[in-house]
């Protein structure tokens, strides 16, 4: 990936002969580090090189308390890139935001970018945020040779859940285990459950549902709320199906979880992950080669209805100021030209439609660019958009559920007291 990175540089480069000194400059916060980091550096050289605009960022790890600090001191920075649109939503409602849609030129923007990024950076129908380097969230993975040596099905795109349950019991009844699954990640612990959940009741319920969900207007006692759990149960409440049974899954970390696909011989068949989880297959099994040792389908349709529907997670950016250098980076930020940096030099996915697929350092970061353009129905994980005391809730909910799933029913109607604390307003 970092040889991709330096060739699209190059040629990036190649295409800008136009060189001015820094001048003048604006501020940048985020949470960028090591190679992303190097990646956002390359990419603002780029800016400043073709317009004289120095960028100065500033890293945390702690982004939330660093901008909400900042912003009720009246000293933000002039841009910050954020991680989701919860806390985009928080201080667009206070009036700190500037309204993109004035510096922007939306005629590009709305013939770049699919409806469902806009409203997801819009707050009652305002444009606030740019969103780029995406994930697409909910993908099966499996090891092509491993299957087919122990003969056993492919999964294929038009799979549905019960299609993959089947292939799921045939993968049991041998003695074999079908699924590897890992939810610990320190304080997160249970985030990967959270992204099970948020894939089967979006189709289950659809988009509307799953907004009034995240938003705290949906009982978590609500039938179609156990029904999503009880879905999720079918895999990780059964020790047969899932290798290890809930102390594997509970003790193993998310980056780690894949690994069982590749065991000489396999332990396991099928994992859920989102795009990101690649960089971790390769960075474990070096000789792995996608396509042929490890590839995805999109997760199962479960109603027809929203068979379409992809759940994602992605960077955004917002402004504090509306100055002409801020108004110049935002307009850069949302192009194919700076996106092609983050494609190239980390994997992520473009937002901006226009970012060309020879970017992509691989045929599968290739396929998952396409579904995300492809896609009819865009969502952002459901759990970053909650309220911080609900997100936390839900997270501790899965590591319970896993442990001992006969417990739901007190489990769903605990996450419903903390929704009645949380969205008292």
């Amino acid at each position: 990936m970092k040889k991709a990175f330096f060739v699209v540089l190059s040629l990036l480069v190649a295409t800008s002969m136009v060189f001015a000194a820094p001048t003048k400059k604006i501020t940048v916060l985020g949470v960028w580090g090591g190679q992303e980091l190097d990646v956002f550096n390359a990419m603002c050289k780029q800016f400043t090189d073709k317009t004289g605009i120095e960028v100065q960022f500033e890293g945390t790890r702690d982004l939330d308390a660093v901008i909400t600090t900042r912003v009720e001191a009246g000293n933000p920075p002039d841009i910050c890139g954020l991680t989701g649109p919860g806390k985009m939503n928080e201080l667009a409602s206070k009036g700190k935001l500037v309204d993109l849609s004035k510096i922007l030129d939306m005629n590009a923007f709305n013939k770049n970018y699919a409806q469902g990024w806009k409203d997801l950076g819009s707050v009652n129908g305002t444009l606030y945020g740019i969103f780029m380097k995406a994930a697409v969230k909910g993908l099966v993975w499996y090891n092509p040779k491993a299957l087919s040596a122990a003969g056993f099905e492919t999964p294929k795109n038009d799979w549905t859940w019960n299609d993959m349950l089947a292939e799921s019991a045939k993968i049991e009844a041998t003695g074999k285990t079908p699924w590897a699954v890992g939810v610990e990640s320190g304080s997160a612990s249970g985030w990967v459950g959270t992204d099970w959940i948020e894939n089967i009741f979006l189709r289950q319920n659809g988009p509307q549902m799953y907004k009034d969900w995240y938003e705290g207007k949906l009982s978590w006692t609500s039938p179609e709320m156990k029904k999503a759990w009880q879905t999720f149960g079918q895999i990780v409440a059964d020790p047969k199906m899932a290798y290890g049974g809930a102390p594997y899954i509970n003790s193993t970390n998310f980056g780690n979880a894949v690994a069982p696909l590749f065991m000489n011989p396999p332990q396991a068949f099928f994992h859920m992950q989102a795009s990101f989880i690649q960089s971790f297959i390769t960075n474990q099994f070096p000789q792995a080669k996608p396509v042929t040792d490890f590839n995805f389908v999109g997760f199962p349709s479960i109603n027809p209805k929203y068979s379409k529907a992809m759940e994602v997670a992605a960077d955004l950016f917002v402004a504090f100021r509306a100055t002409p250098e801020v108004k110049e980076f935002m307009n850069y930020l949302a192009s194919a030209e700076a996106q092609s940096f983050w494609a190239a030099g980390t994997g992520g996915l473009g937002t901006n439609k226009n970012v060309a697929l020879t970017f992509y350092p691989d045929a599968l970061t290739k396929r998952a660019a396409s579904l995300l353009n492809n896609t009819e129905i865009v969502v952002f994980d459901a759990s970053d958009m909650m309220k911080p005391e609900m997100n936390n809730a839900f997270w501790s909910a899965i590591v319970s559920y896993i442990n001992n799933p006969s417990s739901l029913d007190s489990i769903l109607a605990n996450l419903e007291k903390v929704r009645k604390d949380t969205y008292k307003n």
